[in-house]
Protein backbone atom coordinates (compact mmCIF):
# COMPACT_ATOMS: atom_id res chain seq x y z
CA UNK A 1 0.00 0.00 0.00
CA UNK A 2 1.76 3.42 -0.88
CA UNK A 3 2.95 5.93 1.79
CA UNK A 4 1.56 9.22 1.47
CA UNK A 5 3.20 12.19 3.29
CA UNK A 6 1.22 15.11 3.55
CA UNK A 7 1.24 18.80 5.09
CA UNK A 8 -2.14 20.18 6.45
CA UNK A 9 -3.54 22.60 8.99
CA UNK A 10 -5.72 22.03 12.07
CA UNK A 11 -8.53 24.19 12.98
CA UNK A 12 -6.29 26.67 14.92
CA UNK A 13 -4.47 27.01 11.37
CA UNK A 14 -1.59 25.18 13.08
CA UNK A 15 0.41 23.20 10.08
CA UNK A 16 0.78 19.71 11.01
CA UNK A 17 2.77 17.41 8.75
CA UNK A 18 2.81 13.66 8.46
CA UNK A 19 2.27 10.40 6.12
CA UNK A 20 -0.79 8.02 6.14
CA UNK A 21 -1.24 4.43 4.05
CA UNK A 22 -3.57 4.52 1.51
CA UNK A 23 -4.69 3.11 -1.83
CA UNK A 24 -5.38 5.87 -3.71
CA UNK A 25 -4.85 10.21 -2.80
CA UNK A 26 -8.57 10.42 -2.54
CA UNK A 27 -8.29 7.76 0.09
CA UNK A 28 -5.30 9.27 1.93
CA UNK A 29 -6.98 12.74 1.66
CA UNK A 30 -10.08 11.06 3.56
CA UNK A 31 -8.14 10.04 6.35
CA UNK A 32 -6.31 13.42 6.75
CA UNK A 33 -9.93 14.74 7.28
CA UNK A 34 -11.16 12.33 9.66
CA UNK A 35 -8.34 13.65 11.73
CA UNK A 36 -10.04 16.70 11.72
CA UNK A 37 -7.41 18.54 9.54
CA UNK A 38 -7.29 20.17 6.06
CA UNK A 39 -4.76 18.94 3.55
CA UNK A 40 -2.75 21.76 2.21
CA UNK A 41 -0.56 19.02 0.15
CA UNK A 42 -0.68 15.38 -0.27
CA UNK A 43 2.25 13.42 -2.57
CA UNK A 44 2.91 9.59 -2.40
CA UNK A 45 6.01 9.30 -1.55
CA UNK A 46 9.07 7.41 -3.64
CA UNK A 47 10.01 4.08 -2.85
CA UNK A 48 13.58 4.65 -4.98
CA UNK A 49 15.51 6.39 -7.24
CA UNK A 50 16.90 5.58 -10.57
CA UNK A 51 19.37 7.24 -13.26
CA UNK A 52 16.33 7.68 -15.34
CA UNK A 53 14.41 9.63 -12.42
CA UNK A 54 17.13 12.82 -13.38
CA UNK A 55 14.71 12.76 -17.13
CA UNK A 56 11.62 13.09 -15.08
CA UNK A 57 8.69 15.16 -16.58
CA UNK A 58 9.19 17.87 -13.56
CA UNK A 59 12.17 18.73 -14.22
CA UNK A 60 11.22 19.39 -18.22
CA UNK A 61 8.64 21.83 -17.42
CA UNK A 62 10.47 25.09 -16.65
CA UNK A 63 8.82 28.43 -14.71
CA UNK A 64 7.75 29.95 -18.00
CA UNK A 65 5.73 26.60 -18.43
CA UNK A 66 4.02 26.99 -15.59
CA UNK A 67 4.03 31.01 -16.19
CA UNK A 68 2.04 30.39 -19.44
CA UNK A 69 0.09 27.71 -18.25
CA UNK A 70 -1.34 29.84 -15.16
CA UNK A 71 -2.28 32.46 -17.71
CA UNK A 72 -3.74 30.44 -20.42
CA UNK A 73 -6.11 28.96 -17.66
CA UNK A 74 -7.22 31.86 -16.22
CA UNK A 75 -8.11 33.50 -19.52
CA UNK A 76 -10.19 30.50 -20.75
CA UNK A 77 -11.92 29.96 -17.20
CA UNK A 78 -12.88 33.65 -16.77
CA UNK A 79 -14.32 33.45 -20.76
CA UNK A 80 -16.90 30.94 -19.57
CA UNK A 81 -15.02 27.55 -20.54
CA UNK A 82 -15.45 24.59 -18.08
CA UNK A 83 -11.93 23.50 -16.32
CA UNK A 84 -11.88 20.33 -17.87
CA UNK A 85 -12.19 21.74 -21.39
CA UNK A 86 -9.96 24.48 -20.78
CA UNK A 87 -6.89 21.94 -19.58
CA UNK A 88 -7.76 19.96 -23.24
CA UNK A 89 -7.39 22.98 -24.76
CA UNK A 90 -3.98 24.18 -23.41
CA UNK A 91 -3.00 20.59 -23.48
CA UNK A 92 -3.88 20.05 -27.26
CA UNK A 93 -1.90 24.18 -27.95
CA UNK A 94 1.22 23.19 -25.66
CA UNK A 95 4.24 22.58 -28.09
CA UNK A 96 6.05 21.15 -24.86
CA UNK A 97 5.20 17.53 -25.00
CA UNK A 98 6.33 16.98 -21.27
CA UNK A 99 3.52 20.15 -20.60
CA UNK A 100 1.36 18.73 -22.79
CA UNK A 101 1.82 14.95 -20.79
CA UNK A 102 1.41 17.34 -17.84
CA UNK A 103 -1.91 19.07 -18.27
CA UNK A 104 -3.30 16.17 -19.93
CA UNK A 105 -2.71 14.16 -16.41
CA UNK A 106 -4.04 16.94 -14.60
CA UNK A 107 -7.44 16.98 -16.38
CA UNK A 108 -7.85 13.27 -15.98
CA UNK A 109 -7.91 13.85 -12.35
CA UNK A 110 -10.09 16.98 -12.15
CA UNK A 111 -12.51 14.68 -14.30
CA UNK A 112 -12.47 11.56 -11.44
CA UNK A 113 -12.17 14.15 -8.29
CA UNK A 114 -13.71 17.31 -9.53
CA UNK A 115 -10.51 19.16 -7.42
CA UNK A 116 -8.26 21.04 -9.22
CA UNK A 117 -6.01 21.29 -6.20
CA UNK A 118 -6.15 17.56 -5.93
CA UNK A 119 -4.45 16.79 -9.66
CA UNK A 120 -2.00 19.60 -9.22
CA UNK A 121 -0.75 18.16 -5.29
CA UNK A 122 0.37 15.20 -7.96
CA UNK A 123 2.77 16.98 -8.99
CA UNK A 124 4.67 19.19 -6.11
CA UNK A 125 8.27 19.52 -7.94
CA UNK A 126 5.99 21.45 -10.78
CA UNK A 127 3.47 23.15 -8.76
CA UNK A 128 5.08 25.23 -5.50
CA UNK A 129 3.51 24.53 -1.96
CA UNK A 130 2.51 28.51 -2.51
CA UNK A 131 0.79 27.87 -5.76
CA UNK A 132 -1.16 24.55 -4.46
CA UNK A 133 -2.34 26.18 -1.20
CA UNK A 134 -3.38 29.69 -3.02
CA UNK A 135 -5.31 27.39 -5.49
CA UNK A 136 -6.90 25.56 -2.38
CA UNK A 137 -8.06 29.00 -0.86
CA UNK A 138 -9.39 29.72 -4.06
CA UNK A 139 -11.53 25.93 -4.64
CA UNK A 140 -12.84 26.59 -1.00
CA UNK A 141 -13.91 30.43 -0.80
CA UNK A 142 -15.20 30.25 -4.49
CA UNK A 143 -12.86 32.65 -5.93
CA UNK A 144 -10.83 30.12 -8.05
CA UNK A 145 -10.42 32.34 -11.11
CA UNK A 146 -9.43 35.73 -9.16
CA UNK A 147 -6.82 33.25 -7.79
CA UNK A 148 -5.42 32.17 -10.87
CA UNK A 149 -5.09 35.67 -12.00
CA UNK A 150 -2.93 36.28 -8.65
CA UNK A 151 -0.93 33.56 -9.32
CA UNK A 152 -0.25 34.79 -12.63
CA UNK A 153 0.84 37.98 -11.91
CA UNK A 154 2.93 36.55 -8.94
CA UNK A 155 4.43 34.58 -11.31
CA UNK A 156 5.28 37.07 -14.38
CA UNK A 157 6.48 39.04 -11.62
CA UNK A 158 8.92 36.79 -10.39
CA UNK A 159 10.01 35.72 -13.81
CA UNK A 160 10.46 39.29 -14.84
CA UNK A 161 12.91 39.70 -11.91
CA UNK A 162 14.80 36.79 -12.39
CA UNK A 163 14.89 37.32 -15.76
CA UNK A 164 16.39 40.86 -15.67
CA UNK A 165 19.23 39.73 -13.18
CA UNK A 166 20.16 36.61 -15.63
CA UNK A 167 20.67 39.45 -18.63
CA UNK A 168 22.33 41.90 -16.44
CA UNK A 169 24.83 38.89 -15.36
CA UNK A 170 25.42 37.64 -19.13
CA UNK A 171 27.45 40.60 -20.39
CA UNK A 172 29.85 40.68 -17.68
CA UNK A 173 30.59 36.81 -17.75
CA UNK A 174 31.24 37.18 -21.09
CA UNK A 175 33.77 39.66 -21.10
CA UNK A 176 35.09 37.25 -18.20
CA UNK A 177 34.99 34.64 -20.74
CA UNK A 178 36.47 36.58 -23.79
CA UNK A 179 39.03 38.24 -21.67
CA UNK A 180 39.98 34.43 -20.00
CA UNK A 181 40.31 33.01 -23.52
CA UNK A 182 42.60 36.31 -24.92
CA UNK A 183 44.72 35.64 -21.56
CA UNK A 184 44.89 31.91 -22.42
CA UNK A 185 46.38 32.15 -25.65
CA UNK A 186 48.80 35.03 -25.15
CA UNK A 187 50.21 32.50 -22.05
CA UNK A 188 50.23 29.25 -23.47
CA UNK A 189 50.22 29.47 -26.98
CA UNK A 190 52.23 32.81 -28.23
CA UNK A 191 54.35 33.14 -24.98
CA UNK A 192 56.12 29.84 -25.72
CA UNK A 193 56.69 30.09 -29.45
CA UNK A 194 57.97 33.62 -28.86
CA UNK A 195 60.49 32.58 -25.93
CA UNK A 196 61.55 29.89 -28.10
CA UNK A 197 62.57 32.43 -30.38
CA UNK A 198 64.42 34.82 -27.94
CA UNK A 199 66.62 31.74 -26.45
CA UNK A 200 67.56 30.87 -30.13
CA UNK A 201 68.58 34.48 -30.78
CA UNK A 202 70.65 34.24 -27.33
CA UNK A 203 69.08 37.27 -25.85
CA UNK A 204 68.78 37.65 -21.95
CA UNK A 205 65.79 36.35 -20.14
CA UNK A 206 64.79 38.86 -17.21
CA UNK A 207 64.05 37.10 -14.07
CA UNK A 208 60.27 37.92 -14.25
CA UNK A 209 59.68 36.47 -17.51
CA UNK A 210 60.68 33.34 -15.88
CA UNK A 211 58.82 33.57 -12.97
CA UNK A 212 55.94 33.55 -15.40
CA UNK A 213 57.24 31.14 -17.82
CA UNK A 214 57.98 28.99 -14.72
CA UNK A 215 54.08 29.34 -13.99
CA UNK A 216 52.74 28.50 -17.56
CA UNK A 217 55.21 25.56 -18.12
CA UNK A 218 54.11 24.27 -14.84
CA UNK A 219 50.20 24.81 -15.50
CA UNK A 220 51.04 22.53 -19.27
CA UNK A 221 52.95 19.83 -17.70
CA UNK A 222 49.99 19.15 -14.98
CA UNK A 223 46.71 20.23 -16.96
CA UNK A 224 45.42 16.82 -16.20
CA UNK A 225 45.80 16.52 -12.59
CA UNK A 226 44.52 20.08 -12.57
CA UNK A 227 41.26 19.11 -14.54
CA UNK A 228 40.67 16.24 -12.39
CA UNK A 229 41.16 17.89 -9.30
CA UNK A 230 38.76 20.66 -10.59
CA UNK A 231 36.11 18.39 -11.67
CA UNK A 232 36.14 16.06 -8.41
CA UNK A 233 36.12 19.71 -6.56
CA UNK A 234 32.63 20.36 -8.73
CA UNK A 235 31.66 16.95 -7.88
CA UNK A 236 32.45 17.10 -4.26
CA UNK A 237 30.79 20.38 -3.95
CA UNK A 238 27.60 19.22 -5.30
CA UNK A 239 27.41 16.07 -2.83
CA UNK A 240 28.33 18.45 -0.04
CA UNK A 241 25.47 21.08 -0.92
CA UNK A 242 22.56 18.25 -0.98
CA UNK A 243 23.35 17.38 2.75
CA UNK A 244 21.10 20.06 4.68
CA UNK A 245 24.13 21.08 6.94
CA UNK A 246 26.11 21.51 3.47
CA UNK A 247 23.45 23.52 1.42
CA UNK A 248 22.92 25.59 4.74
CA UNK A 249 26.64 26.57 4.77
CA UNK A 250 27.25 27.27 1.15
CA UNK A 251 24.17 29.07 1.07
CA UNK A 252 25.69 31.56 3.51
CA UNK A 253 29.33 32.15 1.52
CA UNK A 254 27.15 33.10 -1.24
CA UNK A 255 25.33 35.50 0.93
CA UNK A 256 28.48 36.81 2.45
CA UNK A 257 30.16 37.09 -1.20
CA UNK A 258 31.57 40.97 -2.08
CA UNK A 259 28.56 42.60 -4.53
CA UNK A 260 26.77 39.38 -5.29
CA UNK A 261 25.78 38.56 -1.82
CA UNK A 262 23.65 41.68 -1.30
CA UNK A 263 22.10 41.36 -4.63
CA UNK A 264 21.01 37.59 -3.86
CA UNK A 265 19.75 38.41 -0.25
CA UNK A 266 17.43 41.33 -1.38
CA UNK A 267 16.39 38.82 -4.26
CA UNK A 268 15.22 35.95 -1.36
CA UNK A 269 13.68 38.34 0.83
CA UNK A 270 11.41 39.74 -2.49
CA UNK A 271 10.23 36.70 -2.97
CA UNK A 272 9.82 35.45 0.55
CA UNK A 273 7.51 38.88 0.72
CA UNK A 274 5.00 38.34 -2.26
CA UNK A 275 4.71 34.96 -1.56
CA UNK A 276 3.61 35.55 2.02
CA UNK A 277 1.56 38.79 1.15
CA UNK A 278 -0.29 36.42 -1.62
CA UNK A 279 -0.79 33.49 1.36
CA UNK A 280 -1.91 35.57 3.81
CA UNK A 281 -4.46 37.55 1.13
CA UNK A 282 -6.08 34.22 0.43
CA UNK A 283 -7.17 33.54 3.83
CA UNK A 284 -4.15 31.39 5.04
CA UNK A 285 -3.15 31.49 8.47
CA UNK A 286 0.28 33.25 9.21
CA UNK A 287 1.68 29.79 10.40
CA UNK A 288 0.44 27.62 7.58
CA UNK A 289 1.84 30.82 5.02
CA UNK A 290 5.14 30.35 6.46
CA UNK A 291 5.20 26.66 6.23
CA UNK A 292 4.18 27.16 2.28
CA UNK A 293 6.75 29.93 1.85
CA UNK A 294 9.46 27.67 3.62
CA UNK A 295 8.59 24.88 1.23
CA UNK A 296 9.08 27.25 -1.79
CA UNK A 297 11.53 29.70 -1.02
CA UNK A 298 14.49 27.25 -0.96
CA UNK A 299 17.01 29.56 0.24
CA UNK A 300 18.69 26.94 3.46
CA UNK A 301 19.44 30.38 4.88
CA UNK A 302 15.87 31.81 4.70
CA UNK A 303 14.16 28.34 5.91
CA UNK A 304 16.50 28.26 9.00
CA UNK A 305 15.09 31.64 9.79
CA UNK A 306 11.67 31.05 8.53
CA UNK A 307 11.91 28.04 11.10
CA UNK A 308 13.38 30.00 13.88
CA UNK A 309 10.13 32.19 13.29
CA UNK A 310 7.13 29.67 13.41
CA UNK A 311 8.96 28.06 17.11
CA UNK A 312 9.10 32.37 18.58
CA UNK A 313 5.06 32.42 17.39
CA UNK A 314 4.51 29.49 18.90
CA UNK A 315 5.91 30.16 21.80
CA UNK A 316 3.21 33.88 21.71
CA UNK A 317 5.73 36.41 20.21
CA UNK A 318 4.34 38.57 17.24
CA UNK A 319 4.95 38.25 13.61
CA UNK A 320 7.43 41.36 14.26
CA UNK A 321 8.95 40.65 17.43
CA UNK A 322 9.84 36.43 15.73
CA UNK A 323 11.61 38.45 12.86
CA UNK A 324 14.47 40.23 15.26
CA UNK A 325 17.89 39.14 15.23
CA UNK A 326 17.54 37.09 11.76
CA UNK A 327 18.23 37.65 8.09
CA UNK A 328 15.58 40.24 7.79
CA UNK A 329 16.53 44.08 7.72
CA UNK A 330 15.24 45.88 10.35
CA UNK A 331 12.90 48.43 8.41
CA UNK A 332 11.08 44.95 7.31
CA UNK A 333 10.76 44.57 11.23
CA UNK A 334 9.15 48.11 11.72
CA UNK A 335 6.59 48.12 8.75
CA UNK A 336 5.32 44.37 9.66
CA UNK A 337 4.74 45.41 13.20
CA UNK A 338 3.04 48.67 11.99
CA UNK A 339 0.76 45.94 9.77
CA UNK A 340 0.23 43.97 12.85
CA UNK A 341 -1.41 47.51 14.74
CA UNK A 342 -3.17 48.29 12.07
CA UNK A 343 -4.01 45.05 10.69
CA UNK A 344 -2.77 45.21 7.14
CA UNK A 345 -0.13 42.75 7.25
CA UNK A 346 -0.41 41.98 4.16
CA UNK A 347 -0.96 45.25 2.51
CA UNK A 348 2.74 45.73 4.25
CA UNK A 349 4.04 43.05 3.07
CA UNK A 350 3.24 44.01 -0.31
CA UNK A 351 4.87 47.34 -0.04
CA UNK A 352 8.22 45.68 1.33
CA UNK A 353 8.13 43.47 -2.04
CA UNK A 354 7.52 46.75 -4.28
CA UNK A 355 10.71 48.21 -1.99
CA UNK A 356 12.74 44.85 -2.87
CA UNK A 357 11.70 44.74 -6.49
CA UNK A 358 12.86 48.39 -6.92
CA UNK A 359 15.86 47.74 -4.70
CA UNK A 360 17.12 44.79 -6.59
CA UNK A 361 17.43 46.68 -9.88
CA UNK A 362 19.56 49.16 -8.62
CA UNK A 363 21.36 46.98 -6.82
CA UNK A 364 21.94 44.94 -9.99
CA UNK A 365 22.97 48.40 -12.25
CA UNK A 366 25.27 49.40 -8.90
CA UNK A 367 27.16 45.25 -9.29
CA UNK A 368 27.17 45.67 -12.80
CA UNK A 369 28.94 49.26 -11.98
CA UNK A 370 31.61 47.83 -10.55
CA UNK A 371 31.69 44.19 -11.83
CA UNK A 372 32.21 45.32 -15.63
CA UNK A 373 35.80 47.76 -15.35
CA UNK A 374 36.86 45.18 -12.46
CA UNK A 375 36.71 42.71 -14.86
CA UNK A 376 38.71 44.87 -17.73
CA UNK A 377 41.18 45.06 -14.90
CA UNK A 378 42.26 42.02 -13.79
CA UNK A 379 42.29 40.15 -16.96
CA UNK A 380 43.43 43.29 -18.77
CA UNK A 381 46.53 43.47 -16.00
CA UNK A 382 47.55 39.67 -16.48
CA UNK A 383 47.17 40.03 -20.05
CA UNK A 384 49.59 42.52 -20.07
CA UNK A 385 52.12 41.40 -17.75
CA UNK A 386 52.36 38.15 -20.06
CA UNK A 387 52.48 40.17 -23.04
CA UNK A 388 55.19 42.78 -21.53
CA UNK A 389 57.22 39.49 -20.35
CA UNK A 390 57.46 38.36 -24.09
CA UNK A 391 57.91 41.07 -25.90
CA UNK A 392 60.33 43.17 -24.08
CA UNK A 393 63.28 40.37 -24.45
CA UNK A 394 61.18 39.66 -27.64
CA UNK A 395 62.71 43.59 -28.28
CA UNK A 396 65.89 42.91 -27.14
CA UNK A 397 66.48 40.04 -28.97
CA UNK A 398 66.08 41.84 -32.22
CA UNK A 399 68.31 44.49 -31.32
CA UNK A 400 70.86 42.55 -30.83
CA UNK A 401 70.91 41.18 -34.26
CA UNK A 402 70.79 44.26 -35.92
Amino acid sequence: MPLYAYQAVDNSNKTVKGSVNAHTQEEAEAQIREKGLFPISIRAKAKGSSFLSFFTLSQKVTKKDLLGFTIQLHLMFTAGLPLVDSLKSIAEQSKNPKLKELVGDIGKKVETTGSFSEAIAAHPEVFPPFYLGAVRAGETGGTLPEMLDHLAESLEKQEELQSEMKQALIYPMMIMFVMSAVTGFYAFYLMPKMMVMVEELGAPVPFYTRAIQFIVNTILALWIPLVVLIIGGVVATLIYGRSESGAYNLSTLKLRLPLLGALMQKSVLCSFAHYLALLLQSGFGLLASLDLVKGTIGNPNIVRSIETMEERIRRGESFAESMRGLLFPGFMVTMIGLGEQTGKVPEQLARINGFFEKDVRRTTKAVLTILEPLILIVFGGISAVILMSTFIPMYSALGQVK
